[in-house]
Formats: C-alpha cells, sequence, structure tokens
C-alpha cells in the first residue's frame, strides 16, 4: 500500500516523463485532478509546503504539529479511495523516498495502540524539522514566476501556455537536464556550483572599494552558503553564476 507521500512523488515522477516526452494528454490528465478534487489539491500544496516552514519556539512547533495530525487523518481518510486509484494508474515508478513526507504518512494513519509510539517519534521528528531554519519557497501552485515555472513545470495550471508560448528551446532543455539529475548527483553538482561562485565572490570582494557593492556580495556570499541541495536552488545557482562571469 503507497500513502499520499508516495503517491505525489510518483505525480511529480510521471508528469516530469510526460513533459520530457510531451505526452501533453498525460500531463493535462494529472493537473485536471489536482484541479479538481479540493482534498487532493490541499494535501499536494501541504506537503510541497511543509519542506519550507519554520517556527522559532518549540511550543508552536508542537502545537502546530497536533493540529496538523488531526487536519491530516481527516484528509487523509476522504482520500482513500483516490490515493489507491490513481497509484494503481501510475504502475510500478520507481521513486525515491522522502523522510518528511514518511513522517507525514505516518501521522495521517488512524490512532491505534500499535502506532502510538510510531506517531510520538514522528511528531517528535517533525517538531525538529519545522526548528530547522531553511530557505523559504513561498510559492504556490496558481502563481510562479518564470524561474518558478522552469522548475516546477509539473505544477503548474498553465502548463501548456508556459512551456509552449514562454520558454526557448534551450530553456525547455534545461527544465530537462535538471529534472533528470538524481539526488546524488545534485548534492555533488551543487557543492561545486557553490564553491565556485563563493571563489569569484571573494575575488569580487578584493577588488572592490564601492560600500555598496560590497555589502551585496557579503549578502550573496551569506545566501549561497546557506543553500540547501535541490533542483531549484541549483538553477538559481547557475543563474547566479552565469551572471557573475
Amino acid at each position: 500500500m503507497i500513502n499520499f507521500g508516495g503517491l505525489k512523488t510518483k505525480m511529480l515522477k510521471k508528469l516530469t516523463e510526460s513533459y520530457m516526452k510531451n505526452k501533453k494528454s498525460d500531463i493535462k490528465e494529472i493537473l485536471d485532478t489536482l484541479k479538481e478534487d479540493k482534498d487532493l489539491k490541499e494535501m499536494y500544496l501541504l506537503y510541497e509546503e511543509i519542506e519550507n516552514k519554520h517556527f522559532d519556539d518549540e511550543d508552536t512547533a508542537k502545537f502546530y504539529v497536533d493540529e496538523l495530525t488531526s487536519a491530516l487523518k481527516g484528509k487523509s481518510k476522504n482520500l482513500k479511495g483516490l490515493i489507491k486509484k490513481m497509484n494503481e494508474s501510475f504502475g510500478d515508478i520507481d521513486i525515491e523516498n522522502n523522510e518528511i513526507y514518511d513522517v507525514l504518512d505516518l501521522l495521517s494513519e488512524e490512532d491505534s495502540l500499535l502506532n502510538i509510539d510510531k506517531k510520538v517519534l514522528a511528531k517528535k521528528k517533525l517538531v525538529s524539522f519545522l526548528r530547522t531554519k531553511k530557505e523559504v519557497n513561498e510559492t504556490k501552485v496558481e502563481d510562479f514566476s518564470k524561474n518558478e515555472n522552469l522548475l516546477h513545470a509539473v505544477l503548474a495550471n498553465n502548463f501548456n501556455v508556459v512551456y509552449d508560448n514562454t520558454l526557448s528551446e534551450s530553456e525547455k532543455q534545461e527544465l530537462k537536464d535538471i529534472l533528470s539529475i538524481n539526488n546524488e548527483e545534485l548534492e555533488i553538482k551543487t557543492n561545486k556550483l557553490k564553491e565556485s561562485i563563493l571563489s569569484k565572490v571573494d575575488t569580487l570582494l578584493t577588488e572592490s572599494n564601492d560600500n555598496e557593492v560590497v555589502n551585496k556580495l557579503n549578502d550573496v556570499k551569506d545566501e549561497v552558503s546557506k543553500m540547501g541541495s535541490n533542483k531549484y536552488n541549483y538553477y538559481k545557482l547557475t543563474q547566479l553564476k552565469n551572471g557573475l562571469d
């Protein structure tokens, strides 16, 4: 049995593959399902947004997790049949495990004497994750900027319009290349790119006497240093490096 986190990851991979193979009917079918089912769309957005959510104090994080757990159980129950149906339609798609999605899936389960210990540990892990600062991406499914569209094509309701009429062929190819990178390769490429950018920024800092420029460069250096390894950040780093060269 696959839970919503696994289904979401399958949907993302299926949409990516469909885009790369230009199967617009498959893309439209999945996006239409997302738009038409309110509970499915809310769950998708929640799982997407939780990865960037942060609380400064532990009590607030704990209260949030308690309320979230209650809401998740209700939504998950409503989606049980649809999740099963959609999972069967996707077939055997290999997906990489997402630890936070697994935690959310566990908290979505109905309470029983057999899963109390697992739920307690899941809540503790989620609270810890929510207390960890991360780079925030506040985009929504309906409202992406061009760069965010490039990396989140699979979530755009106006997919065909954006990608047929807005992106150049080189940008479309760039999307395919980035989406095809596996996590291990992504981390290596991201670290190399960050090292290259930081080295370039350090050189520019030694050459500049303009306080405003120095401040901006230091801001860039600080932002790059904090960036995690994901495909959105990788694209941002490539754009930044091109701008510095």
